[in-house]
């Protein structure tokens, strides 16, 4: 007999896993999310999203948690010690975020859950 709890199961609650069940949630599926760890990672494993991932996140409800709590920064510079090597400047972009957001993996993860969490997810 099939007795399905769910109708995705999502392996991996990092950033990706939990934006698909995000995404999944709002378009009226039930989802299960199975990850190695019992609860998220209290370290970063990164540290910047992209306008263009703040732009595809929109939809989703969590943009204005990231942003808010991330420093946005318009000039995105490479450094060797004092010695700059490269300056890779966003605020001229055609985007409503002309800045890299930095903002820890695991801030990013939290507010993704706590977006799923408010949609009836768990």
């Amino acid at each position: 007999m099939n007795n399905p709890i769910a109708d995705v199961l999502i392996v991996g609650a990092g950033p990706v896993g939990l934006t698909a069940a995000v995404v999944l949630e709002q378009l009226g599926r039930e989802v299960v999310i199975v990850d190695r760890q019992a609860e998220g990672a209290n370290t970063s494993r990164a540290a910047v999203v992209h306008p263009r991932t703040l732009e595809i996140l929109e939809p989703y409800g969590v943009v204005p948690a990231l942003v808010a709590r991330g420093v946005h920064t318009p000039t995105f510079t490479i450094r060797d010690r004092d010695r700059l090597l490269m300056a890779v400047p966003f605020s001229e972009l055609p985007t409503a975020y002309p800045y890299t957001l930095m903002i820890s993996q695991a801030d990013t993860e939290k507010f993704l859950l706590d977006r799923l969490t408010e949609l009836g997810g768990k």
